[in-house]
């Protein structure tokens, strides 16, 4: 029963999962963990920071005599060091811009994935395309010296060449479909539910597109990720030797304000005792039979001996007095702030240098790209029109008035078409990749809300 019903479910999944489509594999992008995991991180950044009024607050207790009488308490502050606010803010927006700058990074080269894979999908089933027919060509080819096997004019040569181009292009056509196929594999990892694949080149720019685009360059600027990722980092850094500097400037300790506390019933002391303090209206007449046994005196006449005695201990101190403040200060009169200026100053350099090093050679990256695609463009324009020019109904016709008639030379000549379509095709591979690179450094690949990267980039 299991199986029929499982069966059913099988089938409704297959129908209702659908092609996929260039719109599916780049919205795919939003649910890669690794798109989730960034977001995360630049939303927990993002936040504003809570103001730190201290650096450290202790609650200290001092126990004063093992007779618990005397009790210390302490609340301490360890104030913040000159500069170290402002620094701290430094840091932190440094921080929140680099990390938002790495979300877009990181979209980016997710994205940048999907197009590159999408993109050699459409590539290779052109070449495939391509490849069937020169493979039908080569038939052709063949089937044509074979008939000629007994012609004066017969090459076996040709045949054999003939032959071992045929095998090529089978074993092109095999790596065509491996190809095909492992693209897919790796597409069904970013969108699991698909029914066949409808990735059509119409969604890609169009060669004259691209050149009109990249015709006045590319200008690398501040709104490139891979640029604000790096100054945000040159920030962060020199924020970070002013935190390291502002902590030299500890001129305060430590604040503290105390309460003393006695516990009275607890407190005693040893006091020496004479006979007016014990007899009649003494204040430690409680002492008086004690008094009598070490002094031996009966009463206070005549009597001028002494004794010591443990008592009580009154506390007779005012409640402002039971109040205490505790200040330290570090004096920083032979201390030398050179050096730490001398370190901020260095970290500061090297912080730019790395920044500019890091510009120029995102600069030289996306010239190099620019330059590599508009040759590109170039060598296909000449491909397509002798394509254009050897497809041409009239072209044809000459040829074939000044062939003969061959349908050897007529084959070839189709042939000469198709591999310059080939070499077409190719180029616009590798100039879709270099586009696409160049994409990646621009920082369009990291925009949100946007249909076609391709088409909408540089504009």
């Amino acid at each position: 029963m299991k199986r029929i019903f499982a069966l059913p479910a099988l089938l409704s999944a297959a129908v209702f999962a659908g092609p996929l489509t260039w719109d599916k594999l780049v919205e795919s992008a939003k649910n890669d963990p690794r798109y989730e995991a960034a977001q995360k991180r630049s939303e927990a950044t993002s936040g504003e920071r809570n103001t730190k009024l201290w650096d450290k607050l202790e609650l200290r207790y001092q126990l004063d005599g093992f007779s618990f009488a005397k009790h210390d308490f302490e609340l301490r502050m360890t104030p913040k060091t000159f500069g170290e606010s402002s620094a701290d803010k430094e840091r932190a927006d440094a921080v929140r811009n680099y990390e938002k700058a790495r979300f877009g990074v990181e979209r980016s080269l997710l994205l940048y994935d999907r197009y590159e894979r999408g993109v050699r999908y459409v590539m290779r089933k052109k070449i495939n395309e391509i490849n069937k027919q020169l493979l039908q060509v080569n038939t052709d080819r063949i089937e044509v010296l074979h008939l000629k096997s007994g012609s004066a004019t017969f090459n076996a040569e040709d045949l054999m060449s003939t032959l071992e181009k045929s095998a090529s292009i089978k074993a092109e056509l095999l790596s065509d479909s491996t190809a095909l196929r492992d693209a897919e594999l790796k597409m069904k990892i970013w969108v699991p539910d698909f029914d066949g694949v409808e990735l059509d080149s119409t969604f890609l720019p169009t060669m004259e597109e691209l050149a009109q685009n990249l015709s006045n360059g590319v200008e690398v600027n501040e709104n490139f990720p891979l640029v604000a990722m790096a100054r945000g980092k040159r920030d962060s850094e020199v924020a970070q030797a002013k935190q390291d500097v502002s902590k030299g400037r500890d001129y305060i300790s430590h604040i503290g304000i105390g309460y003393s506390l006695q516990i009275e019933s607890l407190m005693e002391k040893y006091k020496t005792l004479d006979a007016s303090d014990v007899f009649g209206t003494g204040q430690y007449r409680d002492y008086v039979e004690d008094f009598k046994t070490k002094t031996g005196c009966a009463t206070a006449v005549n009597c001028v001996e002494t004794a010591d005695f443990l008592v009580p201990d009154k506390d007779s101190r005012k409640t402002a007095d039971k109040f205490f403040v505790n200040l330290a200060f570090r004096l920083p009169f032979f201390d030398s702030g050179k050096d730490s200026d001398l370190k901020l100053q260095v970290a500061k350099l090297d912080a730019e240098s790395d920044y500019l090093a890091d510009v120029r050679d995102i600069n030289q990256k996306v010239a190099r790209l620019t330059e590599e695609v508009l040759a590109l463009i170039g060598q296909w324009k000449v491909q397509k029109e002798f394509v254009e020019q050897v497809g041409a109904s009239g072209f044809m016709e000459q040829f074939a008035r000044n062939a003969g008639s061959d349908p050897l030379l007529l084959l070839r000549a189709k042939e000469s078409a198709l591999e310059s379509d080939m070499k077409a095709v190719k180029l616009e591979y590798d100039i879709f990749a270099r586009y696409l690179e160049l994409l990646n450094y621009a920082g369009i690949l990291a925009r949100e809300n946007s249909v076609n990267h391709l088409r909408e980039a540089l504009k």
